[in-house]
C-alpha cells in the first residue's frame, strides 16, 4: 500500500482556533446538506479529528474532508490552474487506505467563500507526484501543497438552483 509519509524539515503549520470557530461549522453544514440531496444518510458531523462528514448512500460509505476558499468568490479564475491541498492532510488519505474498506470513498471539497458551491477531488487523485513546495509571499514561507489540476476536479453545486 503506498501511504503518505511526512515531509523532513517541511513548514507545519499551527492550529487557528479563530479560523477554525469560523470555518468548520459552516463548511461541514454545506457539504452534509449537499450529501442529503444527494440521497446521502449522514452519519456523524462530530467532531474526532479524522474526517469532518461520514454518510452513507446506497450500501457505500462515504468520507469527506471540508475546506473553506474564502479568497474565492464567483467564478473561479482560470489562471488559478490547479487547486492546492494543504499536505498535512495526508494523514486522513492515509487513514482511510488503512481502513481497506472494499464500499467506502474519500472526498476532499474546496468550499467557495460563498458557500455555492464547491471542487471535488476524489481520493485517487492525491498522488505523490502531485506534492510539490510554494512559496506563500503572504506567509513569507515555503509550505507543501498537492496540485491538483482544476479541469480534474468536479465542480459541484452546493446549494440548489432556485
Amino acid at each position: 500500500m503506498n501511504t503518505f509519509k511526512p515531509i523532513s524539515g517541511a513548514y507545519t503549520r499551527k492550529f487557528r482556533p479563530h479560523s477554525y470557530a469560523k470555518n468548520d461549522g459552516v463548511a461541514k453544514e454545506a457539504v452534509s446538506n449537499y450529501l442529503i440531496n444527494n440521497g446521502h444518510k449522514i452519519l456523524s458531523i462530530e467532531e474526532d479529528f479524522s474526517f469532518d462528514v461520514k454518510s452513507e448512500k446506497d450500501g457505500h460509505l462515504y468520507f469527506s474532508e471540508v475546506e473553506m476558499k474564502r479568497q474565492w468568490f464567483g467564478d473561479w479564475l482560470p489562471s488559478w490552474t490547479e487547486i492546492r491541498i494543504p499536505y498535512r492532510k495526508f494523514k486522513l488519505l492515509n487513514k482511510f487506505k488503512e481502513m481497506k474498506k472494499v464500499d467506502a470513498y474519500f472526498n476532499f471539497y474546496v468550499i467557495r467563500g460563498d458557500m455555492e458551491c464547491a471542487w471535488r477531488i476524489k481520493d485517487y487523485q492525491f498522488t505523490p507526484e502531485t506534492v510539490q513546495e510554494v512559496y506563500l509571499s503572504n506567509a513569507r514561507r515555503y509550505e507543501h501543497f498537492f496540485h491538483i489540476p482544476y479541469v480534474e476536479a468536479e465542480l459541484v453545486q452546493l446549494k440548489e438552483n432556485k
